[in-house]
């Protein structure tokens, strides 16, 4: 019986220290005391209190990766930044500085996944024929270059 009781009394203090334990992180969560910059919502969840970050300039993002594409000095970035921004101004620039560079790219693009298909494109460029760009538009359809060869189709450089 002395044993059952010392159990029974062990086991009280490791539940009292286990609710005590609870208290002192659930108790201050519910009543929607900060919790490391965390406050309780009316709906249960926890919400930061800080502001967001305003989004950054679209046309300043762009005009760095341009200056990123010019900085390369490949044939390849400039076709990539022309893949991404077909629509952009920089892009008529891209394609006025592709123009002075009639040579292939000596390597492509280290760790790019699309560097054969801008060395295609470049390709199609260098040949400057409709025939180039339309095999091009046909072997790589589904990439955003095909619909730029389509263009070179319809309005040469």
């Amino acid at each position: 019986m002395i044993e059952v009781a010392r159990t029974m009394e062990a086991r009280g203090r490791v539940f009292a220290c286990l609710v005590l334990s609870l208290s002192s992180v659930v108790l201050p969560w519910r009543a929607g005391i900060a919790i490391a910059g965390d406050v309780l919502r009316e709906d249960g969840w926890m919400s930061a209190q800080t502001d967001m970050a305003r989004p950054p300039d679209e046309q300043a993002v762009i005009a760095r990766e341009f200056r990123g594409a010019v900085d390369e000095g490949s044939n390849a970035a400039l076709i990539r930044f022309i893949a991404r921004h077909p629509e952009h101004a920089l892009a008529d620039e891209a394609w006025r500085r592709l123009q002075r560079r009639p040579a292939p790219d000596a390597r492509p693009l280290a760790n790019d996944p699309d560097a054969a298909v801008y060395a295609a494109f470049d390709a199609a460029r260098r040949a400057g024929t409709a025939e180039a760009y339309r095999d091009f538009a046909r072997a790589y359809a589904n990439h955003p270059l095909a619909a730029e060869a389509k263009r070179q189709i319809r309005a040469p450089r």
